[in-house]
């Protein structure tokens, strides 16, 4: 005869703020998904966004969340930024108006795994707790990136899911190869073909499958050779002819050191400023805001000359007019 059977106690809601960390090489589509996420949840979400260069253009773009989006400029997070990121998570620990869930969009350089150990400590899981590691990959450069960018490959690696993005502008053929090889870095990863970010926002929300033991044995942070960043500025409008030959020789024409442009132009003869935005030999120029006069552009690559970019840009800023 047995004993009595003990009532298991019910387990209680955890009440932790679920952290979502979106990684991806640069220009991969971090920032587009964040913007969707954020359109398509019911949630109060906050987000924080990390740059690798020192001026930051990212969280100006997220939509809707100004008051709740911590733009960290200082570095990438893995190297120099875990200060300002325990710093972003504290305040959001004690707003009046708590967040549903944090979302930590990372550099899109950085190596993750610094990043989830300082989301792991006890004083952080207090608050906090990570759900999934998100890594979104350019369907059209992604074997380039695996092959060139060690980061791009940690990030790839630690994932829950893998989103391969922009699949309308690569060759059906091209796409099965990539997650073909995609699956040979991780099989454990759901692998997820999407357009410009739209992914099931709520099935992402959902997911609580992050395992910490997979920063075990990690190595030191491995990054790109030689990968540097600056930022050219104007204080007047750039000649659009001019500012086109400029794109074209020292952007389009180099894919393989330019890797990532974003930033505000303002173009002589046109009342709005441009958002501008380049990966490899790809581009995007769309209205933004009314135009100021200002120009303000990133540039991350390979072995960049920085004055002799900054030389060549330096043509395309119109003259002031004299009386």
């Amino acid at each position: 005869m047995t004993g009595p059977t003990s009532i298991p106690e019910p387990r209680l809601p955890d009440a932790r703020i679920p952290v979502i960390v979106i990684g991806g090489f640069l220009g991969a589509g971090k920032t587009t998904l964040v913007n969707h996420l954020i359109r398509s949840l019911p949630h109060r979400l906050g987000v924080i966004v990390n740059e690798f260069g020192q001026a930051g253009v990212d969280g100006g773009l997220i939509e809707r969340l100004q008051d709740d989006v911590t733009e960290l400029t200082a570095g990438c997070l893995c190297c120099t930024g875990r200060d300002d990121l325990l710093r972003a998570l504290v305040t959001i620990s004690l707003r009046e108006q708590k967040p549903d869930a944090v979302l930590v969009e990372l550099s899109g350089v950085a190596d993750p795994t610094p990043v989830l150990t300082t989301l792991l400590e006890r004083s952080v899981r207090a608050a906090f707790r990570v759900t999934t590691l998100v890594a979104v990959v350019d369907a059209r450069h992604a074997l380039q990136t695996l092959h060139d960018h060690p980061e791009a490959a940690r990030q790839l690696a630690y994932a829950n899911v893998v989103v391969l993005n922009k699949t309308d502008l690569a060759d059906p053929a091209l796409l099965d190869h990539a997650e073909e090889v995609l699956r040979g870095v991780n099989p454990l990863a759901r692998i997820v073909r999407v357009e410009r970010g739209q992914l099931d926002a709520d099935a992402l929300l959902a997911r609580d499958d992050f395992d910490p033991r997979v920063l075990d044995g990690a190595g030191p942070v491995e990054h790109t050779p030689g990968l540097t960043s600056f930022t050219l500025r104007a204080g007047r409008p750039l000649d659009p002819y001019r500012w086109q030959r400029f794109m074209t020789d020292f952007i389009l024409s180099r894919p393989a050191e330019v890797l990532r442009v974003k930033g505000f132009l303002s173009l002589h003869g046109y009342p709005q400023r441009v958002l501008f935005q380049a990966v490899r030999d790809l581009f995007t120029a769309d209205a933004w805001d009314e135009a100021d006069g200002q120009t303000e552009l990133v540039f991350i690559g390979r072995g960049l000359d920085r004055a002799e970019y900054a030389a060549a840009f330096g043509t395309c800023v119109t003259q002031a007019q004299t009386a």
